[in-house]
């Protein structure tokens, strides 16, 4: 989106805001994204506290992200959804997408940014072939939440370039590439 200064700016921050600013908001609703995710893994039926203060923290994050309020309800429900399948081990984490949609949507992010939706569940889906057992969650929750946000970041830069670039970039994925004649 074109910006005064003829520079990219986040579609969220023509947004009026009831309290606190942009910046603030986006830092605290990413904190608490990640914390309340962090905390929800160390649940389980004998720590259900955790588990209570990582949906808290979870929904929380999702209210205080700067969007529309339509776009927040919309958001929380898949967004919780997707984090805490990843109790259940790899074999459900390819569920995480909808954190990753959740997160799309609040964002205002353009429809060209969603070719970055299938990555975490390729990847969900290898690292359950690799780690089938419970006890490997550690790593695959840290392996899947850095897709994630290598993911969010990626889909930021793609709706941040103009369309024609976007469409170069992903054919540029694709093309093999020469080495210049010695």
């Amino acid at each position: 989106m074109p910006g005064s200064g003829g520079g990219w700016r986040e579609p969220t921050d023509a947004l009026p805001l009831r309290f606190g600013t942009h910046r603030g908001r986006h830092v605290a609703a990413a904190l608490l994204l990640v914390a309340g995710g962090a905390v929800v893994q160390l649940g389980s039926v004998y720590t259900r506290e955790l588990l209570v203060a990582g949906v808290v923290a979870t929904v929380a994050g999702w209210v205080v992200v700067p969007s529309t309020g339509r776009r927040r309800v919309l958001a929380t429900a898949p967004g919780l959804l997707g984090v805490a399948s990843l109790l259940n081990g790899a074999g459900s984490g390819a569920l995480v997408v909808l954190a990753l949609g959740s997160w799309l949507l609040v964002r205002i992010r353009p429809p060209r940014s969603c070719v970055v939706l299938p990555v975490p569940v390729v990847v969900a889906v290898l690292l359950a072939q690799v780690f089938p057992q419970y006890d490997a969650r550690p790593v695959v929750v840290v392996v899947i939440g850095a897709t994630v946000v290598g993911c969010a970041w990626l889909a930021r830069s793609l709706a941040a370039s103009p369309p024609w670039r976007v469409r170069e970039r992903i054919i540029g994925l694709f093309q093999r590439r020469r080495r210049p004649a010695p």
